[in-house]
């Protein structure tokens, strides 16, 4: 009998493959082994989210602009960084199958988020114009794109997992033994590496300060961590630069000037995708490694 545990790897790694399907697949598995964490995260899923538990790969920010009533374009729309951050963030609820069918209808490449009443109000008279044009927010299909590789990449580092635990030499069915495996700690959920993210709990953050090992001053350790983290090589040299050229700080909260300026150019990129790293988790990834590397925590 074929192993269910190589399917969802063959499914997994067709990047053309259905996500409902696979997911479907998912839970079937999880729901023989047990696993409770990993069934709800397939119930979510599948059904869309309506609790706090919503991973960080379904948030990501769109862009504020306006429609040019004549034109028929969209120009941006510039108003403070903090008030832009609070905009333009989406935390994205429906299903997996809601998500297939508007990248398969649409054709312009592009989606607009509803902007409640009184914030559309506000962003109109903000203008200060005889005619203000229409604020809108927009994402792009990629952003959609990236759930759907996000969890064909994060069930197959678990399909793969599995196998190295011998789970693939069984076909749909599991012995009492492999259950009782599956629901121990070695399978939970939390220890998922590249399987997790966050799921649980509404607010964002990174897991970054279990497993970092980055030594007092050893900026090889800190490079390596912020590479396996998504961030360039070409910004590590101008990192190296600016912590050489910054006094140790006290705290946390008081990086020299060169780091903070790099920090920012970190951000900027990642906020306009240039990086390729959740805007909402990348402040805390590099203040925690930063912050190792000067021994702060």
């Amino acid at each position: 009998m074929t192993s269910i545990i190589l399917e969802l790897q063959e499914l997994a790694a067709n990047p053309n493959s259905d996500v409902e399907e696979l997911l479907n697949k998912t839970y079937m598995v999880a729901r023989k082994l047990k696993i409770s964490k990993l069934i709800n995260w397939c119930q979510n899923e599948l059904s869309g989210y309506q609790t706090d538990d919503m991973p960080d790969y379904r948030k990501f920010y769109g862009q504020l602009k306006v429609l040019h009533p004549y034109t028929g374009q969209y120009i941006p729309f510039h108003v403070p960084d903090e008030t832009k951050q609070l905009l333009t963030l989406i935390e994205f609820e429906p299903s997996i199958g809601v998500i297939r069918n508007l990248l398969l209808n649409n054709t312009n490449g592009f989606f607009e988020k509803t902007i409640p009443n009184e914030v559309r109000t506000w962003l109109i008279e903000a203008q200060e114009t005889a005619i203000p044009f229409e604020p809108k927010i927009i994402f792009h299909k990629s952003d959609l794109m990236n759930i759907q590789s996000k969890i064909r990449n994060m069930i197959l580092d678990w399909a793969l997992t599995l196998e190295e635990e011998d789970f693939s030499e069984e076909g749909i069915q599991f012995s009492k033994t492999k259950k009782e495996l599956a629901m121990t700690n070695q399978f939970n959920i939390q220890n998922m590496q590249g399987y997790v993210g966050n799921f649980s709990g509404g607010n964002i953050q990174q897991n970054i300060h279990d497993g970092i090992h980055i030594e007092k001053g050893n900026f090889d350790s800190l490079a390596e961590y912020l590479v396996k983290n998504g961030i360039p090589y070409s910004e590590l040299s101008k990192l190296k630069i600016a912590l050489n050229e910054d006094s140790p700080p006290i705290n946390t909260k008081n990086f020299g000037n060169h780091v903070h300026n790099w920090i920012d150019d970190i951000v900027k990129k990642v906020s306009n995708r240039i990086i390729d790293i959740p805007i909402t988790t990348i402040t805390g990834l590099l203040t925690k490694a930063i912050s190792k590397y000067y021994g702060l925590s």
